[in-house]
């Protein structure tokens, strides 16, 4: 599941008059770069205030990526984050140990807040069906205290999470920020690049 972030239309620019062909081109080369710098602003930001590894917010993973890009008679953008958990297996650098092995001290250490590492006990990384990595813990039968939506998997055995995306990017803003539909600076960048993009069709 994703969430949309950043919602970018034609009828919230007040700065374009009369779109003529020129004026509809500058519009989509200004919405989709400037869909594709926002994106890269969002990913910068979500990862000051979680831990996400850098591909794991790249564009081709599909966890904050720009879903729909301006064509001619469409002039929308949209950026969408992912809403589900993340497997707290990205947020440790231990991996699958083969042969029953235990991890040292049975802990697995994570760092979900960039400079913060916890310790999580009777923890594990597994193998997922779909070839992902889980973090797995168990418990006497009850689910993990203070866990974020924990997945039971079997008896006394629970999947752990972290933050989604969209949750990261909603710490990172301030009222309302990056969920907003338009914000300040993206309406500045849209307008500056609509403007050079215009200027070099009508003076090329």
């Amino acid at each position: 599941m994703s969430a949309a972030l950043l919602v970018v239309e034609f009828d919230k620019m007040p700065f374009v008059g009369e779109v003529t062909a020129n004026v509809e081109t500058a519009l989509i080369r200004a919405l989709n770069r400037t869909a594709d710098r926002s994106r890269t602003r969002a990913a910068r930001a979500a990862r000051e205030q979680v831990s996400f590894p850098a591909s794991y917010v790249s564009p081709s993973s599909k966890n904050l990526w720009v879903k729909t890009r301006a064509r001619r008679g469409s002039l929308t953008t949209i950026i969408e984050g992912r809403g589900q958990p993340t497997s707290l297996a990205r947020f440790s650098r231990q991996g699958v140990l083969t042969g029953g092995a235990r991890h040292r001290g049975g802990k697995v250490n994570v760092t979900v807040k960039p400079g913060h590492t916890k310790s999580i006990s009777r923890a594990f990384i597994i193998r997922l069906k779909n070839n992902n990595l889980g973090l797995a813990v168990r418990t006497n039968g009850e689910s993990p205290a203070g866990a974020f939506k924990p997945k039971a998997i079997g008896k006394n055995l629970w999947l752990l999470y972290g933050p989604s995306v969209d949750q990261a990017l909603s710490a990172a803003s301030r009222e309302g920020g990056i969920f907003q539909d338009m914000t300040p600076e993206t309406l500045d960048d849209l307008e500056t690049e609509f403007n050079r993009q215009l200027e070099l069709l009508e003076n090329g």
